[in-house]
């Protein structure tokens, strides 16, 4: 506790930016209806949102198989994932992506260093779906702003440029090795404590090279986006019945690259503002917006807080051990 009361001024401004958009959307949102429209909810559709949810997050722990060349079980991948989750609900600075890199390097034996590339690659494939959403849905919702479609295009090019890149680092790996271990020898301590991570790291992105394992961890991410539109379309439903598909797609898309905003963990306030604003931009009412972000992201910490706790409790860990070594991890690039 003590460590995380020292990395305030870390922690302090991501809590900042939550309460600004809590305050935007206090002002912004009739809360009255918001209330009515969660109270009155089918819960049928909360059932088939929980379904939906599970079934891509399975879809999504075989991906992370497929990335890590199918060496943690499934049970593993799915467990770890939703420890992860639970970290970044709970923990500052996304040490969630770092903690699923720890635990499935300490369940694989391949260390986090050669795990945490399946965790980058799995974020480069989230990127390009999101980017993907957002291209297909902006001609739709901004079909009179010349900029909308170019902007959208330029970020898919980044996101395709950054997964090319780390195919080229991947393909290369040996010849990068050589490189870096002739400029390491020459300082003892990065040769010590730092080659043998980089080393481990350029391994982790030999998946990128074998065709079979990165056309598999495609296609399940690509199923798994699949389902998360419909995860996301049948919630709007119960709260707002004949709804069109582009109001929770549009919305899931803009939300997706919200979360890389800076904030308290889980994005509080960062996603709901998301999902208000994308609902504004489509002259939608934003209280159901409200409504429909706040009940899936109830649902995603329920969840992912049942699931990871019986991980940690399996693996004898406390969210707070998790932190210092995380913690200690990142500050040391250990």
């Amino acid at each position: 506790m003590s460590n995380f009361l020292k990395d305030s001024k870390r922690w302090l401004p991501g809590a900042v930016v939550s309460l600004i958009f809590f305050y935007v959307l206090y002002l912004a949102i009739d809360w009255q209806s918001a209330l009515d429209a969660i109270l009155k909810i089918n819960p049928c559709f909360l059932l088939l949102h929980g379904v939906f949810y599970f079934v891509m997050l399975i879809f999504r722990a075989f991906a992370s198989r497929a990335l890590l060349e199918n060496r943690p079980s499934f049970r593993d991948s799915f467990v770890v994932m939703m420890q992860g989750y639970l970290l970044n609900n709970v923990l500052p600075f996304r040490l969630g992506e770092l903690g699923r890199a720890y635990l499935l390097g300490r369940k694989t034996g391949l260390g986090t260093a050669n795990a945490l590339p399946a965790i980058v690659i799995e974020r480069f494939y989230d990127l390009a779906f999101a980017a993907i959403i957002l291209v297909s849905t902006l001609p739709f919702v901004l079909s009179d702003v010349s900029w909308a479609r170019p902007v959208a295009y330029s970020t898919l090019a980044i996101v395709g440029a950054g997964l090319l890149s780390l195919h080229m680092v991947a393909r290369y790996r040996v010849a990068l090795k050589a490189w870096i271990d002739r400029i390491a020898h020459r300082f003892a301590l990065i040769e010590k404590y730092i080659l043998p991570q980089i080393d481990s790291f350029l391994d982790g992105l030999a998946v990128l090279t074998n065709p079979r394992l990165f056309l598999a961890s495609l296609f399940w991410m690509a199923t798994t986006w699949s389902f998360a539109v419909i995860d996301q379309y049948v919630l709007l439903l119960g709260l707002m019945p004949n709804a069109p598909l582009l109001y929770s797609t549009f919305a899931m898309g803009a939300s997706s690259f919200a979360g890389a905003i800076p904030s308290a963990p889980s994005s509080l306030g960062v996603l709901e503002g998301a999902v208000v604003g994308a609902f504004a931009i489509l002259n939608a009412d934003k209280s159901v917006a409200f409504a429909l972000a706040i009940i899936h992201h109830i649902a995603h910490i329920i969840y992912s807080g049942v699931v990871g706790f019986y991980g940690f409790s399996r693996d004898n860990l406390s969210l707070m051990d998790m932190y210092e070594k995380l913690s200690k991890k990142e500050t040391n690039q250990e």
